[in-house]
């Protein structure tokens, strides 16, 4: 009875159990989707990346999903019900469909949407959207412009710069992620080559749709699917397709106070098979685009003015891509010109001995420099037939450049600061010292006052063929690839010197004036043939041969000019004087009284030779044999990529040099084998979500030159020798990288990891001669340097409306950095200086062991090696970057926090021992107002701490702000008025630390100014949104009125807050 009830009760309770399940099961699998296609009404293309918006009845939003890259969306729902289907993409006249999902139809297939483009779009129309600031579909990430605001009539720099992930130096250095951005392409297709200023410079906002992030491939692989490791890093403009068929033309003229002055001109013309821009701007305030912020504690180079000008276009025929017959053409032209003048001091600490003795110098430097480039390129790809692809891309470069400088520096046994209150080298050079502050001339250790001159001209021509045919639909290929160079250069250059030593050393003055001449020409081929096999399911085979050559020819002749003015020269040469009574009075003036401009030569050519330096000046043949062969291994499927080699590589090199002061007319011959591994793992777990990793060794030889046995002492204070014992290099880099997306919070988080570490790394290794100051330098192997860096992204929309968003970039940064000090430490008694007693002791007799010469110097180093130590200096650093911001219809607000800290450690030199911190915050407005009127603002403080250097702890608060007035018919033309630096506390000091070295930097920068700007855009030829509108050919009024989250205005009023009215990185 008791087990009959069991078996009851059991069998009741899995019956239950079986039903649960079974309605667990079926509520599971209910899942409520709706599908669809995009498509454009006038040519049936797929709109890509249009936003797809789930409604309920009341216009409530509840989730959003974009269009792929075949007009394809997919949508859930949570529940069955009523709901709306709300369509737009910029350019377009919204769609609204209405759907019901039910328990028996939980999945509604809408089909084809046709998407009509907007008649009114070129009138201000509103799209109402929820435009997502980051999206991510594979491997490529994908930034809204319309959800950024920029001031008006910016360049492409004052968005890039608000780009998640994205960070602009100050040189114009542009890296995602950690890594650097080599190119910009529009619309997929090359845009000035290999020249990222040109875009961030000149290309108008307005045109901007989304910018897309990748690493792009080689034309090899792209054609043949095989991952040959030579990927650049771009950022790929879609422009907005209503502007097609148009000339867009924008003109910038600007004006300001203190002389500033800026003009541009853009204009551009799209279709969908072809594109023509040309440009040309000057300015003389630095390139500094409004909506740029500069970095916090980062000068800005000096006073820069330039002109550019240039030409790009691209071609391709109405044949799809590799259809029989398929051509794509394209090039650009450009030309740029800059004159800099730069006014920059610095201190640094060289890290000399364990404990804390170190050398400090001071130093002032005045120059002025002025650059000519021009460059050309031109890219032609045509497709014989379906199976075969051919690549053409030639280019030309010449470059001018001529500088000009004056320089004074000081070197004390310790820091001089201790013994003044004002600016040590000012006061060391005045007259008098010794008698004025004798404790500060008794640190000195020699002062060095020096001017420069220099020239240079140089041209290459390049080409590269690629041959790609394949030999069945499987994957089995072979290919072709010949590149060929050539290049030549010549530079001229002039210093003249005067140093002088603390006179207790007994140490004479030294007086140089020197001229030197650098020809040069060089040329390379090579080629590389590779076959693809197909292995199985997915999987491939590669084999690849590749042979190259290099030839470089350079002749360096040396001359000190102050020789003829000596007395030694004229009692040898007695009789040219006496041929020519005025010689004696001509050459006078090259000698220490220096009444000659810097530049001045002999009138007579032939009295050069007589004074040519045969020590430093050289002749070298250099010939490269370099053989590459690769296996390799590659996996594709869906969800995984993989691929796997290793290349194997001999290499030879033949280097013919000729150094006759030096006894040195050699042939050097040099054989390496190389052997390079490289493996790449990617994971796909979705269309928004996946995984990289990516890992590669390779091999680096010293320099040729490094690895002579050669003395280069041509400047008195710094001599360099070279190191036949030098090893090969070997580096390792790991990346690590995990991109995930959620179109429905519209949230992105990008995780990333990047490791390298060098093997038998090249270290400078310096013996110091603290009476002199003198630093005798040679190329050393040493073991420890390492790095890594770990990034965290995060950025999501807020709210059911998503009218917030926040944004937070966090990275951590290590840095292992060794470098060879000293460990000897000068005596406090007066005993010979220990550098002096062992140059005495290299001085051996034999020609070969003469003072000066290499066995001479490197008896200097082998007895100092045993004095020195590697010292480590271990670098923990910390950046935190959050951004949240507010976007209504007419305004937004933006507050924003920057933190930097680092925290240094030296193993053996505790004066490289550092904790600071560098932060940031404040906030951002941008008001846009219905008859046209726009405000914007923001106001930042910036602080230091830490420094032990007390001037390095700052704090600056800056503001800038802008003003603009869109007027005349359709708002064609703009008035705007820039402030920079309205509190005049923007800065100009960076420090930098390594294993032996801390250096303070102050230099010249525009900071506090204002500009007027007159802004005018103009439709030449309307395209097919203008025709259709009915508009007239001519005038195109301002930007439309484009919505982004809760149906704000997308044209751009003002960044999020930076120091230059934008977003940006600040440390």
């Amino acid at each position: 009875m008791y087990m009959s009830t069991s078996l009851f009760r059991l069998q009741r309770f899995a019956l239950i159990l079986l039903l649960l399940c079974g309605n667990f099961s079926l509520m599971q699998a209910q899942r409520f989707l709706i599908t669809g296609t995009a498509q454009e009404e006038k040519t049936n293309a797929a709109v890509e990346f249009a936003s797809v918006a789930l409604l309920r009845p009341d216009s409530t939003g509840i989730s959003a999903v974009t269009t792929d890259e075949n007009g394809k969306f997919t949508i859930k729902a949570r529940e069955a019900g009523k709901y709306l289907v709300k369509l737009s993409f910029v350019g377009f006249t919204p769609v609204v469909k209405a759907v019901e999902l039910t328990a028996e139809n939980d999945s509604v297939g809408l089909g084809t949407i046709v998407m009509k483009s907007s008649d009114n779009i070129l009138k201000g129309a509103t799209v109402s959207a929820v435009a997502a600031k980051v999206e991510q579909k594979d491997d490529t990430t994908m930034f809204n412009a319309s959800a950024y605001r920029v001031p008006e009539g910016s360049t492409l720099e004052s968005l890039v710069k608000q780009l998640p992930g994205v960070e602009v130096d100050d040189d114009g250095t542009i890296k995602w992620n950690g890594k650097t951005v080599t190119e910009f392409l529009i619309n997929g297709k090359d845009f000035f080559k290999g020249d990222t200023q040109t875009a961030m410079k000149n290309l108008p906002t307005d045109l901007v749709n989304k910018i897309k992030a990748y690493d792009k491939k080689s034309d090899y692989a792209e054609q043949t699917g095989i991952d040959d490791g030579e990927e650049t890093t771009v950022l790929d403009i879609t422009t907005k397709r209503e502007l097609n068929e148009s000339w867009i033309t924008n003109v910038d003229l600007a004006y300001g106070n203190k002389d500033r002055y800026s003009g541009r001109i853009f204009a551009t013309r799209f279709t969908d098979r072809t594109r023509v821009t040309v440009f040309g701007a000057a300015n003389n305030t630095n390139d500094q685009g409004f909506g740029g912020p500069r970095g916090f504690g980062r000068g800005q180079g000096g006073l820069t003015a330039t002109k550019n000008a240039g030409l790009d276009f691209s071609w391709e025929s109405k044949k799809t891509k590799k259809e029989n017959g398929h051509i794509e053409v394209g090039g650009n032209v450009r030309y740029n010109h800059s004159d800099n003048d730069l006014i920059s001091s610095s201190n640094s600490e060289t890290f000399l001995t364990s404990g804390s003795t170190s050398s400090f110098s001071n130093s002032r430097n005045f120059s002025s420099s002025a650059r000519t480039n021009v460059y050309s390129a031109f890219r032609l790809q045509w497709n014989p037939d379906t199976m075969t692809t051919i690549t053409f891309r030639p280019s030309y470069t010449y470059s001018k450049s001529r500088n000009n400088g004056n320089n004074s520096s000081a070197t004390f046994s310790d820091d001089p600061y201790t013994k003044t209150t004002g600016d040590p080298l000012e006061e060391i050079f005045r007259e008098n010292v010794i008698q004025n502050n004798p404790e500060l001339y008794a640190l000195l250790v020699n002062t060095n006052e020096r001017q420069s001159l220099g020239e240079s001209e140089s041209q290459s021509l390049s080409g590269t063929l690629n041959i790609v045919r394949k030999l069945n639909s499987k994957g089995r290929n072979v290919s072709l690839r010949a590149r060929a160079g050539w290049g030549k250069s010549e530079s001229e250059s002039f210093s003249i010197s005067s140093i002088n030593f603390n006179e207790s050393t007994g140490k004479p003055s030294s007086f140089l004036n020197q001229y030197s001449n650098t020809p040069g020409k060089n040329w390379n081929l090579s080629t590389r043939l590779g076959y693809v096999e197909p292995l199985g399911k997915n999987w491939y085979g590669e084999l690849r041969y590749q042979y190259s050559y290099k030839y470089t020819d350079s002749n360096r002749s040396r001359y000190n000019l102050n020789e003829l003015a000596s007395d030694a020269f004229r009692q040898e040469h007695a009789d040219l004087f006496a041929e020519d009574p005025e010689l004696e009075g001509e050459l006078a003036g090259l000698g220490p009284t220096n009444t000659y401009p810097i530049g001045t030569l002999p009138t007579r050519n032939d009295l050069l030779n007589y004074v040519r330096d045969l020590n430093n000046s050289q002749y070298a043949t250099y010939k490269y044999f370099e053989h590459t062969a690769t296996a390799g291994v590659r996996y594709n499927s869906e969800t995984i990529r993989f691929n796997a080699g290793v290349d194997f590589n001999p290499e030879k090199t033949k280097m013919r040099y000729n150094r006759p002061g030096q006894h040195i007319d050699t042939l050097i011959t040099r054989d390496v084998f190389m052997v390079s591994p490289q493996v790449r793992f990617r994971y796909k777990f979705s269309k928004t979500t996946n995984l990289d990793i990516n890992y590669r060794g390779s091999a680096s030889q010293p320099s040729m030159t490094d690895l002579l046995a050669v003395v280069d002492d041509s400047d008195p204070l710094n001599i360099s020798m070279g190191n036949p014992g030098l090893k090969p290099s070997w580096n390792n880099n790991l990346f690590v990288r995990y991109n995930g997306y959620d179109p429905t919070r519209q949230r992105t988080i990008m995780a990333g990891m990047h490791a390298t570490q060098t093997i038998n790394s090249v270290s400078n290794n310096m013996v110091y001669d603290p009476t002199t100051g003198v630093r005798y330098v040679r190329p050393e192997n040493i073991n420890g340097n390492w790095n890594a860096r770990a990034m965290f992204m995060f950025n999501s929309a807020l709210g059911a409306k998503k009218l917030f968003n926040i944004n937070n970039f966090l990275a951590f940064r290590y840095d292992n950095s060794v470098g060879y000090i000293s460990t000897k430490t000068a005596s406090a008694t007066p005993t010979p200086n220990p550098v002096n007693m062992i140059l005495k002791e290299a001085a051996v007799s034999g020609p070969e062991n003469e003072e000066g010469s290499y066995n001479y110097y490197n008896r200097l180093f082998n007895a100092a090696s045993a004095a020195s130590e590697k010292n480590t200096t271990r670098t923990l650093g910390f950046d935190e970057n959050l951004n949240l911001t507010y976007r209504a219809t007419w305004f937004d607000v933006s507050l924003l926090g920057r933190l930097n800290y680092q925290h240094a450690r030296a193993t053996i030199q505790e004066n490289a021992n550092m904790d600071t911190w560098n932060f940031a915050y404040g906030a951002s407005t941008n008001v846009n107002l219905p008859w046209g009127m726009s405000i914007s603002t923001d106001i930042r403080m910036t602080s230091r701490r830490g420094y032990s250097d007390q001037s390095m702890n700052t704090n600056e608060l800056v503001w800038n702000a802008q003003i603009a007035q869109s007027f005349l018919k359709k708002k064609a033309a703009t008035i705007s008025i820039q402030f920079y630096d309205i509190l005049h506390r923007q800065s100009n000091v960076s420090r930098t630390l390594t294993a032996t070295q801390r250096t303070d930097t102050w230099s010249n920068a525009i900071n506090s100014y204002f500009m007027v700007h007159f802004i005018y855009k103009l439709n030449i030829f309307n395209g097919s949104a203008g025709n259709k509108s009915g508009e007239k050919e001519g005038v195109r009024m301002g930007p439309p009125n484009m919505q982004g989250p809760g149906g704000m205005p997308a044209r751009p009023m003002g960044p999020p807050m930076g120091g230059g009215m934008g977003g940006g990185r600040y440390f």
